[in-house]
This record gives structure tokens, sequence and C-alpha cells, in this order.
């Protein structure tokens, strides 16, 4: 007598990971707002599908660069954005750092 030994996982409803791009997915648990959380088993991310604050957002990035290279300050860059000054100054150093 054979025993079927077989995985039980949670595979999300295709949702694939925003950084490897996989379907491997699976659901998570939920955050105090209650939005459901998913985890990658490729590159073992853990992510939500729709983040309320929107310095989350994949192309946040190059709204910031686009921008700062019209010549607005940090203050408008943010308040256009709709992301605090401090984050805005830690995604310029870090796409700065990125390039170099």
């Amino acid at each position: 007598m054979s025993k079927n030994i077989s995985s039980c996982s949670r595979v999300s409803d295709g949702v694939n990971c925003p950084r490897c791009k996989e379907k491997e997915v699976v659901k998570n648990g939920r955050t105090k707002s209650k939005k459901q959380q998913y985890y990658c088993k490729i590159c073992c991310y853990r992510f939500i599908k729709n983040y309320t604050y929107q310095a989350y957002n994949a192309s946040i990035n190059q709204n910031i660069i686009q921008l700062t290279k019209e010549g607005l300050g940090i203050r408008s860059t943010a308040r256009i954005l709709k992301i605090s000054t401090t984050t805005l100054l830690k995604r310029i150093v870090s796409s700065y750092c990125d390039k170099y």
C-alpha cells in the first residue's frame, strides 16, 4: 500500500509576484486593515495586491525622477505624489545609489 503524500498549500487566485513575475504565490494572512497578504515561494517576497499608501506603487520612482527633472522641490513633489517628504528623500537617494 503506497501513501500519496501531497503538500497542502493555498495557491493564490492568479496573482503574480511583482518582483520575479512568477505564479508560485500563496496567501499569507491579512494586515491590520484586513487586506490579503501574499508570499512568493520563489523569491520569498511578501506583498499586498493593492497598497493604500501610494509610495509603494512601482511607478512612483519614475514620477519622482520626472518631477525632479522638471525642477519641482521636495515638498511640492511630495504633495503632488501624496507621499511624505522623508519617503521621497529616501527614494531619491536609493535611485541615485542604484545608478552609481
